[in-house]
């Protein structure tokens, strides 16, 4: 049995973050805003945990929620309730976000799950499983998983679904040596599913090397994807499924990649260091200085507000 070595840090980081809301030019945000309660959910990889952050405090909640051995991945429903959460020993924990209690039965998908999206109605969730090149699906009510996975490219990384819902963009890190994401051999992939179908597209697109993160901004234009080998973010426009010329310089491996429900900034997290940069959407330049975060930060994701 193969052994998958995904992340060489002790954690494995879910960051979040949330915005208040988007005021017109002009307009004072002071009669209108209303408070945001957003929740950040962080994998532990090294402890088996999930930790949970108020963002408005800036507290974690204590203790941290026990999930499956070695959580990656983390991506929450859309109405805020519930986060599931992929075990890179072939299960998803499903958590309670206001409880902050995990569900006791795991869903068994396929081997050594990574990534995790959720449809915009709530419905399913897309599951990569890099051990076997298929994304599984999740029907989000029952918890249940569903028979058949869709083949996908080599070594099947993150995934993000459109917000219309009608596509999922799956990265494939592609070949590398000894089953350490490290060192990759070839230039990733994307792949595009048609969700209604569960069909995936005959070709897929070529990004950068290490293809991981994958996140689509929230009017469904550009799909931003990191490189962890070659230390950028290629964009991908939507509707044609085409690669932007210049990719985006950003930390030395990067992995995780959110967009902020503005779509204003895109997150990307820095594998090898301690730090997540941020990229003007609009511009799509790199911002100038980093964020400090924990050892090794690997996945990213941005709650909704709950008002």
């Amino acid at each position: 049995m193969r052994r998958f070595t995904w992340g060489r840090g002790v954690l494995v980081v879910g960051l979040a973050g949330a915005v208040a809301g988007v005021v017109p030019s002009g307009v004072s945000a002071l009669s209108i805003r209303v408070r945001c309660r957003a929740t950040a959910v962080v994998t532990n990889y090294g402890s088996g945990t999930v930790s949970t952050i108020d963002v408005n405090t800036r507290t974690k909640n204590r203790p941290d929620i026990p999930v499956g051995p070695v959580p990656s991945g983390v991506a929450i429903t859309p109405d805020g309730k519930t986060a599931f959460v992929t075990n890179l020993t072939g299960t998803v924990s499903t958590i309670d976000v206001k409880s902050r209690t995990k569900d006791p039965t795991d869903i068994p998908v396929g081997p050594a799950p990574v990534g995790v999206a959720i449809t915009p109605d709530g419905t399913t969730a897309f599951v990569t499983n890099l051990g076997s090149g298929t994304v599984s699906t999740i029907d989000v009510k029952t918890k249940t998983k569903n028979p058949t996975d869709i083949p996908v490219g080599l070594y099947p990384a993150g995934v993000a679904v459109t917000p219309d819902g009608k596509t999922a963009f799956v990265t494939n890190f592609g070949p590398f040596t000894n089953l350490d994401p490290s060192t990759p051999e070839g230039i990733g992939t994307v792949s595009t599913i048609d969700v209604k179908t569960g069909t995936k597209d005959f070709t897929d697109i070529a990004v950068g090397s290490g293809a991981v993160g994958v996140a689509v901004t929230p009017d469904g234009k550009t799909a931003f994807v990191a490189n962890r080998a070659s230390g950028t973010v290629s964009t991908i426009d939507v509707d044609t499924k085409s690669k932007s010329l210049t990719d985006i310089p950003v930390g030395a491996n990067p992995n995780g990649v959110a967009v902020t429900p503005d779509g204003k900034t895109a997150f990307v997290t820095d594998l090898s260091g301690r730090t997540v940069s941020t990229i003007a959407v609009k511009r799509k330049t790199k911002d100038p200085g980093n964020i400090p975060s924990g050892l090794s930060p690997l996945q990213v994701a941005v709650t909704p507000c709950r008002r």
